[in-house]
């Protein structure tokens, strides 16, 4: 803010009050030059105040629509309040074209003043649907709404599709029918609204390129047109290869479907699941009670049942279904356009009953979803004192209840995890951790995949399970664990039943002295529901495996057979010396291949 912008001494003449005796008329005494910062006198105390920033922190800024207001840069507007976090800290941030933008430095959000009026500030405050804009062809905006009916709550931020940055005339054109299509065939229109953001690129560059038509459009354009773009390139080859695949069925234009290959899409990393570590979860779970109960509510449904955060959403009050003393939980998936069911347990089912409650005391029947938004979120207190429900279904942004309520209390607890980090946190981070609890509990990956309603088994192993390294070392000593067979030659952990490396206490011989033979130690290789033709006489059985740990029991049983072989010899008792005699030479070949193994 420059001496050439305002008169100080006209127009600020005895505005300020003196901080130190309250005192009106103070006047502007100058500028210090070494910090240029503003001095003001106090004519009553006869004291010198500074402005608490320089000249140079402070712009004077002209309001492009309302001539004669001006707004000053780095100056709190004390009579503004943050929608987001009701805090009043809020500052002018820029001015682009007609738009003011204020942010608000306690929760770092940017809000736009209210001249532009667009839609989803409008509906950000406003618990009901705008009304359905009249479809127009000639309209470069229309709402999706008019053309498809097939659209949820969760799609308010997506009705309207915006053909201005369509410059050809007969590209806009097509992309419009596409439109059509894509709307009557039930397309999300977030989905929608990415195509368009999509394929505007290549129009700005076909426009550049002056090309005329769909007939000039080749394999040698499109590669240049890969070459420019750098950004979100993926996405951008998918809608475009779409675009050109639909418009070729429909008769639309005649393009050669090789203009776009598999060749050009960029390699794909696929990622490995990253779920919340164990510490985490638990300190999470521990103080769940600080939280709103709806909120609170929310984790242990959406958790539980490993949902997606959209389907939370739009999760209706009749999801809970009893079936005799069983409880299960059914809602529909927008993404895999079905309806998914699992059983939840007792403490799950009241906690569905109690957040089914909470919403008809609200509203009665006019509200068909389990779960609403709220405005009066706070970014400090877990408790949040100022929560207002309202007839809104839950976002997905960041002022989405869970997401907030969670992160606050991170916050508020300094939860850290393994590292001693602050933990991070995510909504679409609970479908992970619990998939990847459950396939650690021991589940069949087939289970696990079937809680997620995958439909192939891979999806569920590569993005949704992770081996922890718990898990590995149970696992390793399983796997490590020496086994030796009657022949004494090591045998494959996994050559066994599955119930043997599910489970191998079932398979376990423990029998001591009293046993009437000789005292057996070790595994039988028998599946669990085949009968045993061999009993007592394991060592020389082909499904006995011995383990390394019961070594030292292995030698004192060979060496009490032997002894009792030679009793035996001497007695003349030939039958007990074969039997004595067979099976310690079994437990010698055991005993020797423990030996290899271990060496």
């Amino acid at each position: 803010m420059k001496d050439e912008h305002i008169d100080w001494e006209r127009d600020y003449h005895g505005e300020f009050v003196c901080p130190e005796c309250n005192a009106e008329g103070m006047t502007v005494w100058g500028i210090n030059k070494t910090t240029l910062k503003r001095q003001f006198f106090c004519l009553s105390c006869k004291k010198i105040q500074y402005q608490s920033r320089t000249i140079d922190e402070i712009k004077m800024i002209e309001d492009p629509v309302n001539p004669g207001i001006t707004w000053y840069t780095n100056h709190r507007l004390d009579d503004f309040i943050c929608t987001n976090c009701q805090e009043r800290n809020i500052y002018i941030h820029q001015i682009d074209n007609v738009k003011k933008r204020f942010k608000c430095r306690t929760c770092k959000k940017i809000q736009y003043d209210s001249i532009v009026l667009v839609t989803n500030i409008v509906s950000r405050f406003n618990q009901n649907s705008l009304p359905v804009k009249a479809y127009k062809w000639e309209d470069d905006e229309w709402d999706l709404r008019a053309i498809s009916p097939n659209f949820d709550e969760r799609d308010r931020r997506h009705y309207f599709a915006n053909f201005g940055g369509f410059e050809l005339d007969w590209f806009k054109c097509k992309i419009k029918e596409y439109i059509c299509c894509l709307c009557k065939l039930g397309t999300a229109f977030a989905t929608i609204q990415n195509y368009l953001y999509c394929l505007k690129p290549l129009s700005i560059y076909l426009d550049k390129s002056h090309v005329s038509g769909f007939d000039e459009i080749n394999r040698d354009l499109f590669l240049d047109y890969i070459v420019s773009e750098n950004h979100n390139i993926t996405q951008k080859l998918v809608a475009a290869r779409k675009f050109f695949t639909a418009g070729t069925i429909q008769g639309w234009f005649n393009i050669n479907q090789d203009i776009i290959r598999d060749a050009d899409y960029p390699k794909r990393h696929q990622g490995n699941p990253d779920p919340m570590s164990n510490s985490v979860r638990k300190q999470i779970e521990e103080n769940l009670h600080l939280l709103p109960d709806p909120i609170a509510r929310m984790w242990l449904i959406c958790y539980f049942a490993a949902m997606r955060p959209s389907e939370l959403s739009l999760l209706n009050q009749n999801c809970l279904i009893q079936e005799g003393q069983h409880w299960k939980i059914v809602w529909r998936r927008k993404k895999g356009k079905d309806q998914h069911e699992i059983p939840i347990s007792r403490n799950i089912a009241k906690v569905v009953q109690e957040q089914q409650e909470y919403i008809k005391n609200l509203w009665g029947d006019s509200w068909k979803y389990l779960f609403c938004h709220y405005q009066g979120l706070s970014f400090t207190d877990p408790l949040m004192p100022k929560l207002e429900a309202v007839k809104k279904v839950l976002p997905a942004h960041d002022a989405n209840p869970l997401l907030m309520g969670i992160r606050t209390l991170i916050i508020a607890l300094d939860i850290k995890d393994e590292n001693g980090q602050p933990a991070k946190f995510h909504e679409n981070l609970l479908r992970p951790t619990r998939l990847t609890e459950l396939f650690e509990q021991g589940h069949d990956l087939a289970v696990v995949s079937a809680w997620a309603g995958h439909k192939q088994l891979a999806t569920t192993s590569t993005y949704y399970t992770q081996v922890s390294c718990e898990l590995m070392e149970r696992e390793a000593g399983h796997i490590q664990k020496a086994l030796v067979n009657s022949n004494g030659y090591r045998v494959l952990y996994e050559s066994y039943p599955k119930s043997f490396w599910e489970n191998p206490t079932a398979h376990k011989l423990e029998l001591g002295d009293t046993h009437i033979n000789t005292p057996i130690y070790g595994y039988c290789g028998l599946p669990l529901d085949q009968d045993c033709h061999k009993f007592r006489a394991c060592y020389t059985c082909q499904s006995f495996v011995a383990t390394i740990d019961k070594l030292p029991e292995y030698i004192n049983v060979r060496d009490e057979l032997r002894g009792k072989q030679a009793k035996a010899m001497s007695a003349g008792q030939e039958v007990l010396v074969e039997q004595f005699g067979t099976q310690a030479d079994r437990l010698d070949e055991i005993v020797a291949g423990l030996h290899q193994e271990a060496t």
